[in-house]
């Protein structure tokens, strides 16, 4: 369960990939919601998609405190300089992305004064007041939260693969399931 510091345990791992899974599926739903006409059907990819962006806040919280708490696997030592830095540097995004993401979805809802739940269930507060003008600055911010999100995920996929095909060390393997 626990993570070594050779490889990640299974939580991280399980994590990780349920994660991943989300987030691709959220940024598709995202961009095709979008160019819905109004209708039904889009309303209610609106609340599966707020739904499932709180989930990930959730997640990602969990993930934050699991990853506090349990040794990170070390970097192959032939790994150089600038690529340990590139790796932190982009998982610090990806955390930051994984935060605001659901985070600015969740303003922008609050500032048109639409209602933010879980699937109907949990019913969550408006985190400010009504406001259309600011909901459609946090709007473009999600959209270029959204843009900024598939770079950080270009750039994490191409390393793992580069890793594991060209650089063969063995990183990506540590967090396959």
């Amino acid at each position: 369960m626990r993570n070594s510091t050779a490889t990640y345990g299974w939580l991280s791992k399980g994590l990780h990939w349920l994660m991943a899974c989300l987030i691709i599926g959220l940024l598709a739903v995202g961009i095709i919601m979008t160019d819905m006409p109004a209708a039904p059907q889009k309303y209610e990819l609106y609340g599966l998609h707020k739904a499932f962006g709180i989930i990930v806040l959730s997640l990602v919280i969990i993930r934050i405190v699991w990853r506090s708490t349990n040794p990170t696997p070390t970097l192959p030592t032939t790994m150089p300089r600038w690529q340990r830095i590139a790796s932190h540097a982009v998982h610090i995004a990806l955390y930051a992305a994984m935060i605001g993401m659901p985070l600015s979805g969740w303003l922008m809802s609050s500032s048109f004064g639409y209602p933010t739940s879980v699937f109907g269930v949990i019913e969550l507060p408006h985190l400010v007041d009504k406001n259309p003008a600011r909901g459609e600055l946090l709007g473009e911010i999600h959209e270029t939260g959204m843009i900024a999100f598939f770079v950080l995920l270009a750039l994490h996929v191409g390393a793992a693969l580069k890793h594991h095909f060209i650089t063969k060390d063995g990183i990506l393997k540590r967090m396959l399931p």
